[in-house]
């Protein structure tokens, strides 16, 4: 079994109120494109991204107004989500880092296929650590599936 770890800044996420102005908005500051995009319904998500130097900025818009990422922007505005690290050996990360007495948000990971996913052929596996468990910030920690 490969030992847990960290490769890299996967993901930098900006909620948005509205991923296609952003994209704009970015696109005209910083000539960036934002062509890869996708929905995650059961997240009640729509996301635009692009990647800079291996890392991805993505806006996410929600798709409910009972969607998490509505009521982040409802409680705090628009502005930085969260980050996620790309790992190796999710479970086990997550089975170590549990008996450290870290909360996760879900309890276990959550397996997502999409062609539109610019990782991990379109697989990967996620899971947010609780940001009381993490000096206030909320963190991502996913998996691409190979």
């Amino acid at each position: 079994m490969q030992e847990p770890s960290v490769n890299n800044i996967e993901e930098v996420v900006i909620a948005v109120e509205d991923v296609e102005r952003a994209a704009a908005l970015f696109g005209d500051l910083f000539g960036m494109k934002f062509e890869t995009g996708w929905e995650l319904a059961q997240e009640k998500i729509k996301v635009k991204s692009e990647r800079i130097a291996g890392t991805q900025l993505q806006f996410i818009q929600s798709t409910s107004p009972e969607g998490v990422v509505a009521k982040f922007i409802e409680s705090k505005g628009e502005g930085l989500n969260h980050f996620a690290f790309r790992v190796t050996n999710l479970k086990e990360m997550v089975h170590r880092l549990k008996q450290k007495g870290v909360k996760f948000i879900p309890e276990e990971p959550v397996e997502h296929e999409s062609p539109d996913i610019p990782i991990g052929k379109g697989s990967v596996a996620y899971i947010f650590i609780h940001p009381k468990s993490a000096c206030g910030t909320l963190i991502e920690l996913i998996e691409a599936k190979e």
